[in-house]
């Protein structure tokens, strides 16, 4: 029935709970992951303190860090899901 499911991540450990168990579901069914994260632009004008301490390019570093981390640690829920869904 389904073949690719999306899952949305933004490295919390909530988040970190729902990439395993989405893993785990496709994986049980057959399906395609595809895991994804978004990460908010860089604005002048903020309150956000991680912006405000950073500069344009500073921020742009630190995101794609935390981006790979992100990811990776997807990548890695992965390799070690179980094949059956324990849901």
């Amino acid at each position: 029935m389904y073949t690719d499911i999306l899952i949305p991540t933004d490295g919390s450990e909530l988040a970190e709970k729902a990439v395993q168990h989405g893993i785990a579901l496709a994986k049980t069914i057959g399906a395609k992951t595809t895991v994804l994260t978004v990460l908010p632009p860089f604005h002048t004008f903020t309150t956000d303190v991680q912006m405000i301490e950073d500069t344009p390019a500073q921020y742009k570093a630190r995101m794609q860090r935390h981006a790979e981390k992100t990811l990776s640690a997807a990548a890695a829920a992965a390799h070690v899901a179980p094949r059956f869904y324990r849901g």
